[in-house]
């Protein structure tokens, strides 16, 4: 089941991101408890098996991100799920663009994301 997170989620959602910190970011409570209203739970089993935000940077662009599957509920369609909740709501709120940071390329590619125009890429200033 798919639905929006709540604040007793947060460490399930904790938990999961934790142990793919080879490919997320860490997050904080603090970071959660600040997006709550735009984060989304895939429930199974009576546990957090997926979770993934939708962080709004302004009315015409919008973020996917902090996206995990637990691993023994990949290829089930969990990913799909919470994608499609991210982009409906991000719909329902009139953004137009979604991105996505990712080192899932090719599975985002699979869901209808792409570089912008076909050529633009996103680049990140690396200034150590």
């Amino acid at each position: 089941m798919i639905r929006k997170a709540t604040r007793n989620d947060i460490p399930g959602i904790l938990e999961l991101v934790n142990a793919n910190l080879g490919t997320l970011l860490p997050r904080t409570k603090e970071d959660y408890e600040e997006l709550i209203d735009t984060t989304y739970v895939y429930e199974k089993d009576n546990r957090i098996v997926g979770s993934c935000v939708l962080e709004i940077y302004s009315p015409k662009i919008a973020e996917i991100r902090s996206f995990v599957v637990h691993n023994d509920y990949r290829s089930q369609g969990v990913g799909k799920a919470l994608i499609g909740e991210a982009v409906t709501e991000a719909r329902e709120r009139n953004i137009r663009e979604i991105m996505v940071v990712t080192s899932a390329r090719e599975y985002f590619e699979k869901h209808n994301f792409g570089a912008c125009l076909n050529e633009k890429f996103a680049l990140f200033w690396n200034g150590r």
